[in-house]
């Protein structure tokens, strides 16, 4: 999901391999042994020791990764019991498990034993097992829970990678991190933010590093926090040659060409592409051939489904899909790169990596370094413009990529070509009958900063017109949202999908039920909506609807108004007291909140005073104004503003304070006095 609308986005390392749950590490990690005894005894629990092994096994076709996960943890309190006696497993293990136990040490020297056959039952035979979470027996204060599980992945050349770290919301004596390989592998490594050099064993026909690390921290990390950016972490790749280092020029022909090289085997759907593309483009054959792109990618956003890959279709040329009019994440860049191409269009290819996941390394080129490829050219302008290729949530237009890149550096790669060879082969354009791809001898590479999109062009600007009806104890409205910049990346989709859906209004009845505090209104339509496709990608949305539980009758004259269920503004989270690192927000922002309630009566509204709170500081500001706009009407107007994209966490107290006010300004609760209605005279004769 996303900054603004989920307001649970994950953070997380570039995980290439196992999402490690166990394991993390502090900027302190060698506390002194006195110190850490208090941290130990003070928190809910704590690990003895937490290990993970891993195994690489060649196989034939593949590779086998071999994953054990042991750990001692002792529980201290019943926080501590409700919060870990859990055996926790993702799909990928629980699916994969080749064996498992986990016994409760008791305090008094018994031991109790989960029957994992308990865990694992099913009336079904060969059914897959999703996420499990299975309470561990017989645990109270005191006890200490050994969980030990191995289980297994069968994973490609590309996978045989990882950023780890060692750290995790509770405190850890002895954490480790083992990687084991047989000798026909090699394994490079490299360690960042004082994380401690490995322990290295090479044997006769066994390879083995251990990272490590004593007396860590507990530490929460929330999904703001940019861990390889101020942490210890450290990275390490199998390799099958002892001094391979990998360059741009593999990067771009093993990652970028060979999942963006049209295909040229279908004459019958090549010519349907080029009868399509003249119909696209039409009256504008004669227009600049950026122009032209533009035509030819707003078609494919307005017309066009994206589906999940299909095996029998990956061999499908471009004009097979539009056909169909759909693609999936492997067509939709074959189709740009041939149009890109076609229209002569020189481009790069982009390799990015999320801001919350540390800073682009352009010289020491890792597996899994980036985290997104897409593609740029320079426009008739002179700048450069972004093609993001769309997946199965959301269509990107042109210039508009994901939040997470805000201000991130990219590389920038493209063949070198010469002066006497700036021509392109069919061969290096398609490929042809031979399933040849083609290969770059050389390549430029170039390090640019991306753009964000400033503060004033984040918002979203909500507004409400409400009107109630005594007689009937309801509140009929209509709505208007707009949306801009990365606010309206992040959240268009979700109204894009509803405005589809014929069940719309149960869908969003549906929706906002998995959010308590989302249900204030209920939409019977949507009229309107509109999306600009320009920077900063304008979307509006209009519709009608009514009022949930906002508005509450406590007697004939006198309505009462929750102001807590219809101002939610988009706060960055603030739980915890204070911040153990800096936030790492995608953009600043503005959130715009408009909501006019009429009465049939003149109206009195009770208790508000001056009716204005007005807050700013560094970081953020919040203005709310509640007053009566004439005889008959309340007005409500709330703005909540994120000014900057960085919140070092010795200034996590602003936040606190901003988020604080809001909390207590939700609370209030406003009185409307209804006055009678005036009735005409009646005249005698």
């Amino acid at each position: 999901m996303n900054q603004y609308f989920s307001k649970k986005r994950l953070v997380k390392l570039c995980f290439l391999g196992i999402c490690i749950s166990f394991f993390s590490f502090n900027n302190t990690p060698n506390k002194e042994e006195n110190d850490f005894n208090e941290v130990i005894k003070n928190a809910e629990a704590y690990y003895l020791f937490s290990q993970l092994n891993v195994i690489y096994k060649r196989t034939w076709t593949l590779y086998k990764r071999d994953i054990e996960v042991k750990s001692k943890l002792v529980v201290n309190n019943t926080a501590g019991v409700d919060k870990f006696a859990f055996l926790n497993l993702t799909e990928n293990q629980s699916n994969n498990l080749k064996r498992i136990s986990v016994k409760t040490l008791k305090a008094d020297g018994s031991i109790i034993e989960l029957d994992s056959s308990l865990v694992f039952s099913s009336d079904k035979k060969n059914i897959d097992f999703g996420v499990i979470s299975y309470p561990i027996p017989g645990v109270e204060p005191g006890d200490t829970i050994e969980t030990s599980y191995v289980f297994t992945e069968n994973v490609e050349k590309q996978e045989l990678s990882d950023y780890a770290h060692l750290h995790n919301e509770i405190p850890n004596l002895n954490s480790e991190y083992n990687v084991k390989t047989e000798t026909d592998l090699w394994i490079r490594y490299k360690t960042y933010n004082g994380f401690p050099e490995p322990e290295v064993v090479s044997k006769d026909s066994l390879l083995h590093i251990r990272f490590a690390l004593k007396n860590i921290d507990g530490l929460n990390i929330n999904e703001y926090n940019c861990v390889p950016c101020e942490l210890p972490y450290f990275y390490y790749a199998m390799e099958e040659k002892e001094n391979h280092m990998r360059s741009w020029k593999d990067v771009y022909n093993e990652e970028f060409n060979a999942i963006t090289q049209p295909l040229a085997l279908d004459l019958q759907n090549k010519s349907y592409y080029k009868r399509w593309k003249k119909r696209v483009i039409g009256t504008a054959k004669d227009s600049s051939k950026y122009y032209q792109f533009k035509l030819l990618h707003q078609e494919v956003v307005d017309k066009f489904t994206m589906q999940p890959i299909q095996i029998m279709e990956m061999a499908k040329p471009t004009g097979y899909f539009l056909k169909e009019e759909k693609f999936d994440e492997l067509s939709i860049r074959r189709f740009y790169r041939q149009v890109l191409e076609d229209l002569e269009i020189p481009y790069w290819a982009v390799f990015g990596k999320s801001k919350r996941n540390g800073v682009i390394d352009p010289h020491y080129i890792r597996i899994g370094e980036y985290d997104h490829n897409f593609f740029a050219y320079e426009n008739a302008n002179g700048s450069l413009s972004f093609v993001y290729p769309h997946d199965e949530i959301f269509m990107y237009l042109i210039d508009e990529i994901p939040t997470t890149l805000y201000q991130t550096e990219v590389i920038l790669v493209k063949p070198y070509e010469s002066e006497s060879n700036k021509k392109k082969r069919k061969s290096d354009k398609f490929i042809g009958r031979d399933l040849q791809m083609a290969k770059v001898d050389s390549v430029l590479a170039t390090l640019v900063k991306i753009p964000g999109i400033s503060r004033p062009n984040n918002y979203s600007n909500q507004m409400v017109f409400a009107k109630v009806d005594p007689a009937s104890k309801s509140t009929s409205l209509r709505y208007r949202y707009s949306l801009s910049g990365g606010i309206s990346t992040d959240v268009r989709n979700f109204f894009q999908m509803m405005s589809q859906d014929e069940e719309m209004s149960e869908y969003y009845d549906t929706y906002y039920e998995l959010d308590e505090d989302g249900d204030w209104m209920e939409v019977d339509s949507i009229k309107n909506i509109h999306v600009n496709n320009k920077k900063p990608f304008l979307f509006t949305v209009s519709g009608s609807g009514s009022l949930k539980e906002v508005v509450s009758f406590v007697n004939d004259s006198l309505v009462s108004i929750s102001i807590d269920k219809i101002i939610e503004p988009a706060q960055i989270e603030s739980i915890n007291e204070t911040a153990e690192l800096d936030y790492y927000i995608d953009y600043a922002y503005s959130d715009y909140f408009t909501f006019v309630l009429n009465f049939p009566n003149d109206i009195e509204v009770l208790g508000i005073g001056d009716g204005v709170n007005d807050y700013k500081n560094e970081f953020g500001a919040y203005y709310l104004e509640i007053k009566q706009s004439n005889s008959k009407e309340l007005s409500i107007k709330s703005n909540y503003k994120i000014l900057e994209d960085f919140i070092p966490k010795d200034k996590y107290s602003k936040l606190k304070e901003l988020n604080n006010l809001v909390s207590e300004i939700k609370n209030k609760k406003i009185i409307v006095k209804l006055k009678k209605l005036n009735k005409e005279p009646v005249l005698k004769p």
